[in-house]
């Protein structure tokens, strides 16, 4: 059996970090950097048993901390104004995950925005998100090797939900803030994070965890803070923009198999700005994805040649953006036009009869892909026209791959 490709961790952790230091400097001008707080919380929460071998790791609680590093944005960018003027954060996290033998530790750090939903003097409740990179100290590949350090093809005993030490780190909840004293607060947040790889080193069932937070935050600058002042600014032209994105990458398909495949796409869309912090738009989707050549042992998709036909997907995608000055953050939902492996799966039916789908059917996430799939995207402007973009495209809560771009706006 073949080695896990180690090159790949290196891989993915260079690009999610160049992607963070990318985030972070351009998000937190002078002036709020002086508007600082150091905020410190305790983790305690549970892993969601989502599938069998997530299920067959969980023994007993999570636990762990954070520590942030938070900036209350000012008046620099007409972004900070149009959201509300956010908080901008940085996090990192330390999670014991409940089974030090199969899972071990898990270590984060990632960026978040969070915004303001109740603000008094004597309580704060916001909305928190972000995305980053995560580090485990546990994965199948060195939990299932035998006493001369060969692995197994198995999955039973092991940890059969993650295959990479490097991973992408999601964080999305509400956070809660009690002031008790000039420049000190008593902290509460409970959020989802979610940790996977997107599908680029198998097995890939990732984890969920539902964690409460409490703790403390502390602003040394307290005795200069006050909170910006709304001012007349010139709105987003509400005009239509037309991008294009080619993306390429790679993934695995199932863990036996040991293959690594490249995937690329074409998104072709036109958005138009709603508010001065939300657009809307329609795209048109082209999927490219390699794993799909017929020789795996992945009992998924009836596939018994290798046919170019079989390795693509078109589809149709309505996108919703949040912008944050040159970031832009969305969330994709799409309804597939073209689709060759929806006849060749679930893989018992198609290997008995021949199947014929049409453009919308039921279906069960855990035997075929189905007809919906989403994309959550990230797009950092470099220049007026050009912009980087990174994607996760998953059909329900099962990710196909990440994927590394290039935008064109006009």
């Amino acid at each position: 059996m073949n080695e896990k490709p180690f090159a790949m961790d290196d891989f993915m952790r260079n690009k999610l970090l160049f992607l963070l230091i990318i985030i972070s400097s351009g998000m937190i001008p002078a002036q709020t950097y002086d508007n600082y707080s150091i905020k410190l919380q305790g983790i305690y929460g549970n892993i969601l048993p989502h599938d069998a071998h997530v299920k067959a790791l969980v023994l007993n609680s999570v636990t762990g901390a954070e520590l942030s590093l938070e900036f209350q944005s000012m008046n620099e960018k007409n972004w900070y104004q149009f959201n509300g003027f956010p908080t901008i954060g940085l996090g990192a996290v330390w999670l014991n995950l409940g089974n030090p033998a199969k899972l071990g530790n898990a270590y984060a750090i990632y960026p978040y925005i969070s915004y303001s939903i109740i603000r008094t003097n004597f309580l704060k409740v916001n909305f928190k998100g972000g995305t980053g990179v995560s580090f485990l100290t546990k994965n199948y590949y060195n939990t299932n090797t035998d006493l001369a350090g060969n692995i197994l093809p198995s999955l039973t005993g092991t940890n059969g939900a993650i295959g990479s030490v490097i991973n992408v780190y999601f964080s999305a909840g509400a956070s809660l803030e009690i002031p008790i004293t000039s420049g000190l607060s008593l902290t509460g947040d409970y959020t989802w994070n979610h940790m996977s790889n997107g599908s680029a080193v198998a097995p890939n069932s990732g984890l969920n965890l539902l964690n409460g937070f409490i703790g403390l935050k502390y602003s040394p600058n307290y005795k200069k803070y006050t909170f910006p002042q709304k001012q007349q600014l010139e709105g987003i032209t509400k005009k239509f923009y037309p991008e294009i994105i080619v993306s390429g990458g790679f993934r695995q398909l199932y863990y036996q198999d040991q293959k690594t495949f490249p995937i690329a796409s074409v998104i072709a869309g036109v958005y138009h700005p709603v508010t001065n912090f939300y657009r809307m738009g329609l795209a048109v989707d082209a999927f490219y994805d390699g794993a799909f050549d017929g020789y795996t042992k992945f009992s998924r998709y009836y596939i018994t040649t290798d046919e170019l036909k079989n390795k693509f997907r078109v589809g149709l995608s309505w996108q919703h953006e949040l912008l944050f000055g040159k970031l832009i953050g969305g969330m994709d939902f799409g309804v597939y036009l073209y689709d060759p492996l929806k006849n060749l799966s679930p893989y018992d039916q198609a290997k008995v009869t021949t199947l014929n789908k049409g453009l919308i059917y039921p279906y069960n996430i855990d035997s075929e892909d189905g007809w919906f799939y989403t994309r959550v995207t990230l797009k950092y402007a470099i220049s007026k026209h050009y912009f980087l973009c990174v994607g996760l495209k998953t059909h329900l809560q099962k990710a196909e791959f990440i994927e590394w771009g290039l935008g064109y706006r006009l």
